[in-house]
Formats: C-alpha cells, sequence, structure tokens
C-alpha cells in the first residue's frame, strides 16, 4: 500500500484534512512528528494510497501542508 506523510502547519488543519479526506474514503490518520523533526507544527498526516489525489484535494479545499513525502509501505 502507498504510504506519504504530510507534515501540517497546523494541528487544526490536520484535523480539518482528515476529515476531509475521510470523508471522501481516503485512509489516513493524524500523529504527532518525531522530537527529532525539525520545524512545523509537530503534526503529521498519515495518508494511506492514492497519496497525490489525496494532496490535489487538500490543496482544492485550501488547507495547508508543508511537506509530502514518502512514508514507506
Amino acid at each position: 500500500m502507498d504510504v506519504c506523510i504530510a507534515e501540517m502547519t497546523s494541528y487544526t488543519y490536520a484535523v480539518k484534512g482528515e476529515r476531509l479526506l475521510r470523508s471522501r474514503g481516503y485512509k489516513c490518520k493524524v500523529t504527532r512528528k518525531d522530537k527529532n523533526s525539525g520545524g512545523g507544527c509537530g503534526y503529521q498526516l498519515n495518508i494511506y494510497g492514492h497519496c497525490r489525489e489525496a494532496a490535489a484535494l487538500l490543496e482544492r479545499y485550501a488547507i495547508p501542508y508543508r511537506t509530502l513525502s514518502d512514508g514507506g509501505a
């Protein structure tokens, strides 16, 4: 399964993104980032499957995120 991580700009946007994606059938979960990782608000959105489509949906609904990276399988 394709997994990607969107580093969110705030906890509020992480939750909004999770609700949006789940309402559209995407499997995702808000988690805390590792303490050793720098920058950001400390929360990320793990998206399981169809990462590019999910990212496009976040952008379409103006939910900002810093980076989208491959989280591994």
